[in-house]
């Protein structure tokens, strides 16, 4: 039903009221976006309610049990992105820090494959938390494969994996470069380990899924080599040095992992000729949505920024 009112009277909408919309847009369900805003549902859909009579179209149509955003919808969500994201950061960008620049505020929420939240990640955020003590840092560790899903499911604004990235409709961009190692306990023939016979050796391994499982497999097929059969499969990369240093096989790790944990557990590094084992992380963004708010870029830079100070 069209509504009547004069312009003047329907265009009363508030900010936090394109917020929900963008957030039930974005989920195509109002309880999700319930969630994601620590909202009740009726909350959600009342909101919705008023925005789509303040504007006087109809904002989305149901189908069944889903729900699916009208042209008008679409049209509203690409012109309030941005302007949304400018006002939400008002605040930050204009409370001055103690060395002159603003401060960041707010919350960040970033995915994580598991070595890269426990042996890149900490000094960096550490630092960013120091310099800037109003923002609240949540991160979720996993493998490669849940930090995808996690920010594709806008559960996590950000996303950093081991890779490769499986998924299509998420924003992919280089991050950093990480080397992998193979590792074999203290006193083992390393000698005798050759790449055309990994299979006669028992290996650790992480889970399917894993970043560092796949970069691995692949960077031996692409060698022309068989990926070994795993003999244990351990979800954590210290779990994996530490079995190896009391003789349960050789593994292929982060090189990162692999020089944090060698300085407690006795391991040896393996040399492979032949077998590239550079690889690259990836970061990783909502495609659907603007590729970072105001907030969001200007974390990533300090963040990089931390990551790159020497460490102590």
């Amino acid at each position: 039903m069209p509504n009547n009112k004069p312009m003047a009277e329907r265009l009363r909408f508030t900010l936090r009221q394109l917020e929900i919309f963008a957030a039930v847009a974005r989920t195509g369900q109002v309880r999700r976006a319930a969630d994601v805003l620590h909202l009740s549902q009726a909350a959600v859909s009342q909101a919705i309610a008023e925005l789509a009579d303040a504007l006087g179209v109809a904002l989305f149509e149901r189908h069944g049990r889903e729900i699916q955003p009208t042209v008008a919808a679409r049209q509203l969500l690409a012109l309030a992105i941005e302007p949304m994201d400018a006002l939400a950061q008002l605040p930050e960008r204009l409370a001055p820090s103690p060395g002159g620049s603003a401060v960041l505020s707010g919350t960040i929420r970033l995915a994580a494959s598991s070595t890269i939240a426990r042996y890149v990640l900490p000094a960096g955020l550490a630092r960013v938390r120091q310099r800037h003590p109003q923002l609240n840092i949540r991160v979720f560790s996993g493998n490669s494969a849940q930090a995808e899903a996690r920010v594709a499911n806008l559960d996590a604004d950000i996303g950093l994996i081991e890779g490769p990235p499986q998924r299509d409709d998420l924003d992919i961009a280089h991050w950093h470069t990480d080397t992998l190692q193979v590792i074999a306990p203290p006193g083992y023939d390393i000698e005798a380990i050759e790449l055309a016979h990994l299979d006669r050796h028992a290996w650790v391994a992480r889970e399917p899924g894993s970043g560092t499982r796949a970069v691995f497999e692949q960077n031996l097929a692409l060698a022309g080599y068989t990926a070994p059969p795993a003999h244990l499969i351990i979800d954590d990369s210290g779990a994996i040095v530490r079995a190896v240093a009391h003789g349960a096989g050789l593994a292929c790790v982060s090189g990162l992992a692999a020089e944090q944990a060698s300085a407690s557990n006795p391991i040896q590094f393996v040399a492979l000729a032949g077998l590239s084992l550079a690889r690259p992380l990836w970061r990783l963004h909502r495609a659907s949505t603007a590729s970072s708010t105001s907030l969001l870029k200007r974390f990533e830079a300090e963040l990089d920024a931390a990551l790159d100070q020497p460490r102590n």
